[in-house]
């Protein structure tokens, strides 16, 4: 089969993305000449496996509150049916919102997305992506506080959720900074969204000093 994103897949930079390592030189640990030693890793998954993604899959993606759905599809990050319902029957035990189920389950504290949205979409053509459990996060707290840090919940059966990584999805500028490449909407079918208040999206969150 021929895969819409393969080149993105097979660029070694895509496994590293999935693996939630930051390519930005600026934050990376350096020599005394300057040379990279080291690059950050902030979450991401645990042991990318490549993964085929067949037309007709189902897919789900929560995104920025303020993203329109299309909008919304330009994004690396997404579950499976399966997964997505495993999100909700975890909403359900606990008397959270999807939002925050996901929020546990996925590694995706505040400061990365306020995930006031929710896109569902159907795939129209075969793609490849990265598969994992979710790592550890560490990201900088807001306002300078101690770091934000959300340990992984793979030692606890039934917060065990597989999240997939699609490279290419999205296209980096010579600035860095990451916009629509065009392909989710050449091989993706829209099908429909949910909103999400800010109170549903983050309730439950609390920041714990250390």
């Amino acid at each position: 089969m021929n895969f819409a994103n393969q080149a993105a897949f097979d660029d070694p930079t895509s496994r590293q993305l999935a693996m939630g390592v930051d390519l930005n030189p600026a934050k990376a640990f350096t020599d005394q000449n300057g040379n990279v030693l080291l690059y950050a890793q902030t979450g991401g998954m645990i042991g990318p496996q490549r993964h085929e993604i067949m037309p007709g899959s189902t897919l789900y993606r929560f995104a920025s509150g303020g993203a329109d759905p299309l909008a919304a599809m330009a994004g690396g990050w997404w579950i499976a049916a399966p997964e997505f319902e495993r999100v909700q029957r975890f909403a359900r035990v606990h008397a959270i919102t999807d939002p925050m189920a996901a929020r546990i389950l996925c590694g995706v504290p505040p400061e990365w997305q306020d995930m006031g949205s929710l896109v569902r979409v159907r795939a129209s053509r075969g793609l490849l992506a990265w598969r994992g459990l979710a790592n550890t996060v560490v990201t900088p707290h807001p306002g300078g506080g101690p770091q934000v840090v959300m340990l992984h919940q793979n030692a606890i059966a039934e917060r065990r959720l597989f999240q997939l990584y699609i490279p290419g999805l999205v296209a980096k500028l010579p600035s860095g900074r990451f916009v629509d490449s065009g392909l989710a909407k050449a091989a993706m079918i829209y099908e429909n969204d949910w909103r999400f208040g800010k109170a549903e999206a983050m309730r439950g969150w609390l920041y714990l000093d250390a």
